[in-house]
């Protein structure tokens, strides 16, 4: 068995394996040099410092090792062969599989404005980001979090929580615009506010601005001219599936890798998990991507 993608599915699914009684080898391979994690405590504790990087492992120290578990990080799948059933390494190294589970999730949506290239736009998706960010959160620092959706608003309260001055900007209506419904969306608004949180809706970020001389990001400029003026720029304007794997393969792509409702793709061998993949949706059975901690859990 061969697990592409050591992050929380990827960590998951291969001490499942071991706890379902599978004996066989399994190799899990990640890119990132981190032993598997949760996401959801990178905008929270590990921010405020409440939480450190241990915290938020998947199993405890030496788990992978002792269930047998070959792990890989910092290691990079080149392509699938899957007429030899195996994956090429970046060493040219190849692992061969019966079954072979893609668990790639996803990166952050980048900014595609001018400026997006400066030092102190910072997304919020891996624990090294986490990391980097909690270094520019201190007391008095001015953040704009461009994106009012659950990253953005999390990464809000934690700047608050550290004295940090901080503006959201959300380009629809409201805030959760495709999470909650708008009652509660009203409610959080307001929470957020009533703790300090400047909220611009209906806000479209044209570019980004350094100092003259400078390569560090001092303002965000809003569509009609208005100038933020800011310490440290967060994105949080969702994530991109990490497919190219997949559609260098030959699998169905479709916003996510399309799997069937047991997460198997139309290769037999090959399964596909968490927020890279797409399911069919309950009620349309068209194939939909969940990004929720929930679901790469289960």
């Amino acid at each position: 068995m061969v697990i592409v993608g050591a992050g929380h599915v990827g960590g998951r699914a291969a001490l499942a394996l071991r706890e379902a009684g599978w004996q066989g080898p399994i190799a899990l391979i990640g890119e990132e040099p981190h032993a598997p994690y949760e996401r959801p405590p990178l905008s929270k504790g590990v921010l405020t410092g409440a939480q450190s990087a241990h915290d938020c492992r998947i199993g405890p120290p030496g788990i992978y090792a002792a269930q047998a578990i070959d792990t890989r990080l910092h290691t990079r799948v080149e392509r699938i062969d899957r007429a030899a059933r195996a994956v090429v390494l970046a060493d040219g190294r190849r692992l061969a599989y019966a079954r072979l589970l893609l668990a790639t999730g996803g990166q952050a949506r980048a900014l595609a404005i001018p400026g997006a290239q400066w030092c102190g736009v910072q997304p919020l998706r891996t624990l090294d980001d986490a990391q980097c960010l909690r270094e520019r959160l201190r007391p008095g620092a001015r953040v704009v979090v461009i994106g009012g959706g659950f990253i953005g608003l999390e990464v809000a309260a934690s700047a608050r929580a550290l004295g940090c001055t901080v503006c959201v900007v959300e380009g629809g209506p409201r805030l959760l615009g495709r999470a909650v419904p708008a009652a509660l969306a009203e409610r959080v608004e307001a929470l957020h506010r009533w703790h300090g949180v400047e909220i611009r809706l209906a806000a479209t970020p044209v570019a980004l601005h350094a100092a003259p001389g400078a390569d560090a990001v001092c303002a965000v400029e809003l569509a009609g001219g208005e100038r933020l003026p800011c310490d440290t720029v967060v994105v949080g304007i969702g994530i991109v599936p990490n497919v190219a794997l997949a559609q260098a393969a030959g699998l169905a792509v479709d916003n996510g890798i399309v799997v069937d409702a047991t997460l198997r793709t139309a290769d037999a061998a090959i399964y596909a998990a968490g927020d890279v993949c797409a399911f069919p949706a309950v009620l349309s059975g068209r194939p939909t991507r969940q990004e929720t901690w929930r679901n790469a859990k289960d």
